[in-house]
C-alpha cells in the first residue's frame, strides 16, 4: 500500500509501507520540530518549513534520479533512505547551533551517523526494509558511487532546499529547472557527469544558490535574530552548548521547541528570548565583504573577544554588541573542474568552463557588527565600528 503526502514543492509524494516505517520513527519525526531556516520567519513570514519537509523533498528527488539513472531496486531504496536521513543529526535551530558540535570536533553529519548506528527504532526499521546499515553509512560517508548525489555540487540536498526555501520565503532566487538537471545527469566510472545540454541549468543553479545565501540565509536581519538566539544559548550554559557530549537519546530530546522553552525559563537567557518574541532585533552598524578572512576570526572565543574590544570603543556593554562572520561557501570545493561535463558526439568528459561557475566557485566572507537598539547615536557608532575593523585589516563597509 502506498501513502500519499501532498507537498507544495513537488506535488504528491508516494511512500511505501517500508519507507513509512522509517519516516514514522522518532528520530525522523523530530525533524518536524527543527526549522529549515531558523528565525527567518521574522523577515520572511512564510519561512516556517522544517527539516522534515526538506528531507521528504530530498527523498523525492533521489527517486527521480534513481529512475533516470536506471538504478536497481536495492540501490534505489538505499539512495532514497540516505536522502531521507541526511539531516537526521541536525541540532535544534539547524546550522545555527551546529557550531557547538563543530567546536568539539563533531558535525550534524557525524551525529546523524551516530543516530543511525545507535538509535534502536531507526536501526530496526532500516533493517526491516532490507537496507544494509554498512551500505547506508558508506553512502553517507562519501564512499559510494551515489555519495556525490547526496553531498556534492549537484545533489538532492541543495536542489530541494533551493526550491523549497524559495517557495516558502516568497523569494524567487531558487527557481531552477531541477528536472532537466536530473534527466541530463549520468554516472560514468563512478563520477557524476552532467550532459553539456545542462550547462545553462548548472549556471542557473550557481547563481540561484549565491543569491539565496546573500538575500535569504545571510539577510542582515535574519542574522541579527540568529545572533541574539546564539547569545542566549551561550548564556544558558553547558546544558545546551555541550550537546556534542550528549547520548543519542538525550540529543534527540532537543528540538527548536524544547530549546526555546529552556531559554525562556532560564533567567540568564530569558531577556533575549523576550526580545525575539517581540521582534526587537539588534541594529547593524557595520558590514564588509571580502574574498578571505583570518580563520580564527570565526571562532566563538575570538568573536567574544572582538565584541568586548568593540564594545569598549563604542562605550557599549559587550553583551549588547554582536560581531558576526559568515561565509558563502563556493559551489564546488576545488573549483569548476569538480563539475564533469559529458560532451555529446563521443567527445568524452571534460571539466566545466564558465565564467559564471568560476565566479560562484569563490567563497565570500561577510563581516557584520550589531548593537542593541537605543545604546547610542547610530552614525557615531557606525563610524567607530568602521575604523575598528579597518584597523584590524578586515573589510571596508559597502
Amino acid at each position: 500500500m502506498v501513502k500519499l503526502i501532498k507537498d507544495p514543492v513537488h506535488g504528491y509524494i508516494s511512500i511505501s509501507d517500508q519507507e513509512l516505517r522509517i519516516v514514522d520513527t522518532y528520530a525522523v519525526q523530530r525533524l518536524r520540530r527543527i526549522g529549515q531556516l531558523p528565525l527567518a520567519y521574522l523577515v520572511y513570514p512564510g519561512a516556517r518549513h522544517s527539516r522534515f519537509d526538506h528531507s521528504l523533498g530530498s527523498m523525492v528527488l533521489a527517486e527521480e534520479f534513481a529512475k533516470s539513472l536506471g538504478l536497481d531496486g536495492y540501490e534505489e531504496r538505499l539512495f532514497k533512505a540516505a536522502a531521507l536521513l541526511h539531516d537526521v543529526g541536525h541540532t535544534p535551530f539547524s546550522h545555527l547551533l551546529e557550531q557547538f558540535l563543530i567546536e568539539r570536533g563533531s558535525s550534524h553529519e557525524d551525529m546523524g551517523r551516530r543516530i543511525i548506528k545507535e538509535e534502536h527504532e531507526l536501526k530496526t526499521s532500516l533493517q526491516e526494509t532490507g537496507i544494509d546499515l554498512s551500505d547506508l553509512l558508506r553512502l553517507l560517508e562519501g564512499n559510494h558511487r551515489l555519495s556525490r548525489l547526496i553531498s556534492g555540487p549537484v545533489d538532492v540536498d541543495r536542489l530541494d532546499f533551493l526550491l523549497r526555501d524559495s517557495y516558502f520565503t516568497g523569494a524567487t532566487y531558487g527557481v531552477i529547472d531541477v528536472r532537466r538537471l536530473i534527466y541530463l545527469t549520468t554516472i560514468e566510472d563512478g563520477e557524476v557527469c552532467v550532459d553539456e545540454r545542462g550547462w545553462g541549468v548548472l549556471e542557473e543553479l550557481a547563481v540561484a544558490r549565491l543569491h539565496s545565501f546573500l538575500n535569504i540565509y545571510f539577510h542582515h536581519a535574519v542574522r541579527a535574530a540568529q545572533l541574539q538566539l546564539l547569545k542566549a544559548v551561550e548564556e544558558a550554559g553547558e546544558e545546551l552548548t555541550g550537546m556534542a557530549e550528549l547520548s543519542v537519546p538525550e540529543f534527540l530530546e532537543l528540538d527548536d521547541y524544547t530549546v526555546w522553552c529552556k531559554l525562556k525559563n532560564n533567567p540568564k537567557s530569558k531577556k533575549r528570548i523576550d526580545s525575539l518574541s517581540r521582534r526587537k532585533l539588534p541594529k547593524m552598524i557595520y558590514e564588509g565583504k571580502g574574498a578571505s578572512a583570518p580563520e580564527k576570526f570565526w571562532s566563538s572565543e575570538e568573536r567574544r573577544r572582538l565584541e568586548g574590544e568593540l564594545g569598549e570603543l563604542l562605550n557599549v556593554a559587550p553583551e549588547q554588541v554582536y560581531v558576526d562572520s559568515s561565509i558563502i561557501p563556493p559551489l564546488t570545493k576545488y573549483g569548476p573542474s569538480e563539475l564533469a561535463i559529458r560532451v555529446r558526439g563521443g567527445g568524452g568528459r571534460g571539466a566545466a568552463r564558465s565564467w559564471i561557475l568560476e565566479m560562484t566557485s569563490r567563497p565570500i566572507f561577510i563581516v557584520r557588527a550589531y548593537v542593541e537598539r537605543g545604546v547610542g547615536e547610530y552614525n557615531t557608532l557606525r563610524e567607530r565600528a568602521e575604523n575598528f575593523f579597518k584597523r584590524r585589516g578586515l573589510f571596508s563597509s559597502e
